[in-house]
């Protein structure tokens, strides 16, 4: 087999640590290449291009790091306004970091680390506890790089923005927002490959939604269920990817500890259960697939390790696991692309 190499955040508890993981993966199985120090709670990482970006999950002063992996675990520190950094993104030459804890929404040049946009979402939603602000979790640009869709589980919405020149974001119309049955918690989402579908993993009621992309905005089409009546009481909705043949959707849920696979039909607009898998440890924060559709790599939080599962490219199934690596507190896991 042809060997890979894949990237891993961890949580820090809150200190510096050692927070991001360079890994290796072959017929040998799954090792730790070199390892990060000086970081605190690292819960995102977006490998591109050669180089390595991620978040620091922390009350206040918050980061975005960037790394050369080529030459070695050193990196570049960038001060970003807002605080609980989640989620990075890219779209050419900008850098897009999500701020759950303040709603924050805060575009990067890629060159510098200097700011180029910054929002702050106010409102709220339904759930007592989990929704008395506003909570950005996750943004993605939309395959044409136009647009910057924006996961707000806090006001239960689905923010769109126009990229502008130098990065600047702009409301996208008088309501840029599409609405979320109230209560669900939007936390990340994927597209298609072919662009026109959109799959939204909403944490609360462990939900995953279908949207319709276009230029005119984003339209619901369809639900799906994450949850069994089994399921622990306190389980929720984590990540989800799409396969890049486009054949079938993955989504994990926490506390149950699984892996649902859905098969896409007519062209992506719905979607069919074709299985559910565990996801080989506890609280699965993350999980991705690798470039080739071969293989799933999933970050179990709890104690934590990174499990790397075989799929059967026809059925969707994830065959037993490949290579198990403890890895505290595991996060995120990227592979490289």
């Amino acid at each position: 087999m042809q060997s890979y190499r894949l990237y891993a955040g961890a949580y820090t508890d809150g200190k510096p640590g050692d927070g991001v993981y360079f890994l290796d993966f072959d017929a040998d199985g799954l090792r730790v290449a070199q390892v990060c120090g000086g970081v605190v709670n690292t819960s995102y990482v977006l490998p591109e291009s050669g180089r390595l970006y991620a978040v620091e999950e922390v009350d206040r002063a918050a980061s975005v790091l960037e790394f050369e992996p080529a030459a070695g675990t050193s990196f570049r520190r960038w001060a970003v306004p807002g605080s609980g950094l989640c989620h990075i993104a890219s779209n050419g030459p900008f850098l897009y970091a999500s701020g759950y804890a303040g709603g924050t929404l805060t575009g990067l040049r890629k060159s510098d680390g200097a700011v180029c946009s910054f929002l702050r979402h106010e409102g709220n939603s339904v759930h007592p506890l989990r929704q008395t602000q506003a909570h950005v979790h996750s943004a993605l640009p939309t395959p044409d790089g136009r647009r910057l869709l924006v996961a707000d589980l806090g006001m239960d919405r689905l923010f769109q923005y126009e990229i502008g020149p130098g990065g600047a974001l702009e409301p996208r119309g008088a309501q840029p927002w599409t609405a979320v049955p109230p209560g669900q918690g939007p936390r990340h989402f994927a597209f298609h490959p072919n662009g026109a579908w959109l799959y939204l993993a909403a944490e609360l009621k462990r939900s995953l939604f279908v949207y319709r992309n276009a230029p005119a905005g984003l339209a619901l089409t369809a639900a799906y269920t994450l949850r069994r009546d089994d399921d622990p009481a306190d389980s929720l909705a984590a990540d989800v990817h799409v396969t890049p043949d486009g054949n079938f959707v993955y989504a994990s849920v926490r506390g149950a500890d699984c892996l649902y696979c859905f098969r896409v039909l007519e062209r992506g607009s719905r979607l069919e259960e074709a299985g559910r898998f565990s996801s080989g440890g506890c609280w699965p924060r993350s999980f991705d697939i690798s470039p080739d559709g071969l293989y799933i790599a999933v970050a179990n939080q709890m104690p934590g390790s990174v499990t790397v599962f075989p799929r059967d490219t026809r059925t969707g199934a994830l065959e037993a696991p490949a290579a198990v690596l403890a890895l505290p507190q595991a996060a995120c896991v990227k592979w490289e692309r």
